[in-house]
């Protein structure tokens, strides 16, 4: 028999969390995309304040790894590309991680700790 096991994506069920925030002082919106090798999540469109996140379970056999690309500005112009969650990153209990997306780019937060700056806008 084969067994095919992948990240468990789910809104609401899940060990692990990622969630990305819209934090633009100004009105924004903040386009939103991500996938991993198993599961695309979709476009998704946040205004200010806006929330998104995905609970999921870690793959058993690999790495579980979210990429995302957000996008902002006129005609989305303004993007950055990165990894938004790998399992391999855990050290301790470092299963939750939130972006915020702010004017100066993208600030990362394990769990609810403090923000670090990680990435400009290009």
């Amino acid at each position: 028999a084969l067994i095919i096991l992948g990240a468990c994506v789910e809104n609401t069920f899940g060990k692990n969390l990622f969630e990305i925030v819209n934090k633009f002082q100004k009105r924004t919106k903040l386009s939103v995309h991500c996938y991993s090798g198993n599961d695309d999540l979709g476009i998704q469109h946040l205004t200010n304040g806006q929330e998104q996140h995905w609970r999921f379970k870690d793959a058993f056999f690999h790495a579980t790894v979210f990429r995302c690309e957000l996008k902002h500005g006129y005609e989305f112009q303004n993007y950055q590309k990165f990894v938004a969650y790998n399992s391999k990153w855990k050290n301790g209990n470092h299963a939750n991680v939130t972006w915020l997306a702010v004017e100066r780019g993208l600030y990362q937060i394990w769990n609810h700790r403090t923000p670090e700056f990680m990435y400009p806008w290009i």
